[in-house]
């Protein structure tokens, strides 16, 4: 394995040299790219079998299908995009949109989450023909602006505040 890596790191040890000196050969670099995956047998840039993705779509949908309005999940911050986070849940990504993560208007989201951060949220919709969820925090909150000043607190929280949301709205809607 530590043969695979340094391989592919000497590849393009010099690459940065290469191209400010304007000196690059893309087709060399594309060539010597691809006998060091034949030589240790990486096929990274191999694009999945139609059966690959068949299944791996089937797993995607269970996984929702497992989920639940008004349930608790934990994930990481993937994206942050100036309407939201792109959250990993479990090798799915759900929003959370600039509009759900407090009571309080969030202004800069890099000033509240960075990217690989953790965090606790209430799944407060889904599309699982689109693969799509939505998340929320502000659902979440004690007090307004408590995700902005003390996420902790909203963690500690969250399932309380979880099973208050499920009793004041989704009973309403007739989803229990």
């Amino acid at each position: 394995m530590f043969d695979d890596i340094q391989a592919l790191a000497n590849l393009y040890r010099t690459l940065p040299e290469d191209i400010a000196l304007g000196e690059i050969d893309p087709d060399w670099y594309q060539e010597r790219r691809v006998a060091l995956n034949k030589e240790y047998g990486l096929n990274r840039y191999r694009s999945p079998t139609q059966e690959e993705r068949e299944h791996h779509h089937i797993l995607k949908t269970t996984r929702l299908k497992m989920l639940r309005v008004g349930q608790i999940i934990d994930g990481t911050v993937r994206r942050i995009k100036p309407y939201g986070l792109f959250v990993d849940i479990g090798g799915h990504a759900a929003l959370l949109h600039i509009s759900a993560i407090s009571q309080m208007p969030v202004e800069q989201l890099d000033r509240v989450f960075k990217h690989g951060d953790w965090i606790r949220a209430m799944i407060v919709w889904m599309d699982i023909e689109k693969g799509r969820v939505s998340l929320s925090t502000s659902e979440l909150e004690v007090e307004p602006g408590d995700m902005l000043k003390e996420p902790w607190k909203v963690y500690e929280t969250a399932e309380e505040m979880a099973g208050r949301y499920y009793q004041n709205v989704l009973s309403k809607q007739g989803l229990d």
